[in-house]
């Protein structure tokens, strides 16, 4: 199990630092980090623009990638491999199989529309997975629904020429990429029963064998993983798992106290973690298995370079205005040990 520690000094004064000047009075939502020790991407409300943008997060200055066609219910979510931004753009606050799915080359700032939600024969959309989609090495993946019933397909594009592969008809849940690379997902092989892992070549499509990470994960699941590292709830999530690689068992490293549970979004990248037992917001280091109390609230966004924390909103409203906080790894100096 993973150890409860108190921020020393030198991490209170880290924490101190990294506001992002743009966040005290312009409303901003981290989507990902982008993995240069100093940007990030996000979706910003502005009175002249709103949409998704990559902010410098020295100078708060910011880069329009594609404004929303509603700049007030439109929404982003998503992820960044490297090269490739992607994320589903929600086009209602109630309805989320109203969606589509887009691509941003940061070589060449090539924009594409990749997907997109489809409607039942009386008009509405079709529910499915509200996961975002997910990006690693140069393939995108996400779920949709597809029909009556729960009746769903797993999506995998590639994104240096488009192409649309639907490698999975069924139950499927939310999809996720692996190294290899491969398209995993949880389904429900049979009515009433619980979900098991599934794979297949984001290549190919063709079905493999399951990682041993994740071959004996059942029930309502959805991990977190950079590709290689990978962390996990339990379906009551009272648990937290944690693999340091696909060919690892995962292990137990945390349980909540107190009837309490696990909150969303977890994060993982690298030796870092974060995670919530509401209102608290921790930071863990999993090579030294060791956790810090970061913030009353808010989350976290964790990337091979960075980490960027949301600080609560002062004020319930539709578009908060709330401190943004960007640390460089660099910057992070080790967990203190357990007492």
């Amino acid at each position: 199990m993973w150890c409860k520690t108190q921020p020393d000094a030198a991490w209170k004064n880290v924490l101190k630092s990294g506001l992002v000047s743009l966040s005290r009075h312009t409303s901003i939502v981290p989507i990902a980090l982008s993995n240069d020790g100093r940007s990030f991407f996000a979706e910003i409300y502005t009175k002249t623009y709103s949409g998704v943008v990559r902010i410098d997060a020295s100078n708060s200055r910011y880069t329009e990638i594609k404004r929303f066609p509603d700049p007030v219910n439109d929404q982003a979510s998503g992820n960044f491999d490297g090269r490739w931004l992607v994320w589903a753009e929600f086009h209602s606050l109630y309805d989320q199989g109203d969606f589509t799915v887009w691509s941003w080359d940061s070589r060449t700032g090539r924009l594409g529309k990749i997907g997109s939600a489809t409607r039942s024969p009386s008009g509405k959309f079709w529910p499915g997975s509200s996961q975002a989609p997910v990006a690693l090495a140069g393939y995108a993946t996400w779920e949709q629904g597809s029909g009556a019933n729960g009746l769903g397909e797993v999506h995998v594009v590639d994104l240096a020429n488009g192409q649309d592969r639907v490698v999975r008809h069924g139950h499927p849940g939310g999809s996720f990429l692996i190294d290899g690379p491969l398209v995993v997902w949880p389904e429900s092989m049979k009515p009433n029963t619980l979900t098991v892992m599934r794979a297949a070549n984001a290549r190919t499509g063709r079905a493999v064998a399951t990682p041993q990470a994740l071959r004996n994960l059942h029930g309502g699941l959805a991990p977190v993983t950079d590709g290689r590292e990978l962390a996990y709830a339990t379906n009551d999530l009272a648990s937290l798992w944690w693999a340091s690689s696909l060919a690892a068992s995962p292990r137990r490293v945390y349980t909540a106290p107190n009837d309490g549970f696990l909150g969303v979004p977890l994060a993982a990248s690298g030796r870092y973690a974060s995670f919530s037992v509401a209102p608290v917001l921790y930071i863990a280091d999993a090579v030294l298995g060791r956790y810090i109390e970061i913030n009353q609230g808010g989350w976290a966004r964790v990337g091979a370079t960075a980490i960027v924390l949301l600080k609560p909103s002062a004020k319930k409203a539709l578009h908060g205005i709330s401190d943004v906080i960007f640390l460089p790894l660099k910057s992070l100096p080790l967990i203190p040990p357990c007492r």
